[in-house]
């Protein structure tokens, strides 16, 4: 049984063109995957800066919190010894009228 020439190359033909077009299909959906992992790492990394400036938010928000926390100390502490400045200048004082007298 003979080969017939044309048959032969053919074949050799579409062997090629399968093996081209599964080489080609093969590229273009790793393409495919590298473009959604991309994509995938993408969304991931968003996602994870704004929960990142979200926590940091929260903390500035807490931090400032406790920072007028202790303003409002440093002024009761004041007010504290604004009053005792004040008691001390009036019993000098009334001390003072009396010794007058």
């Amino acid at each position: 049984m003979k080969l017939d020439i044309t048959f032969g190359s053919f074949l050799l033909a579409l062997v090629g063109a399968t093996s081209g077009w599964a080489a080609w299909w093969i590229g273009q959906r790793q393409q495919l995957i590298q473009k959604a992992v991309i994509a995938a790492e993408k969304s991931v990394n968003e996602k994870r800066d704004f929960d990142h400036l979200l926590r940091n938010q929260s903390e500035i928000s807490k931090n400032i919190a406790h920072g007028f926390d202790d303003i409002e100390r440093q002024i009761s502490d004041q007010n504290n010894e604004l009053r005792e400045i004040k008691a001390y200048l009036i019993r000098n004082r009334n001390n003072t009228y009396d010794k007058e007298s």
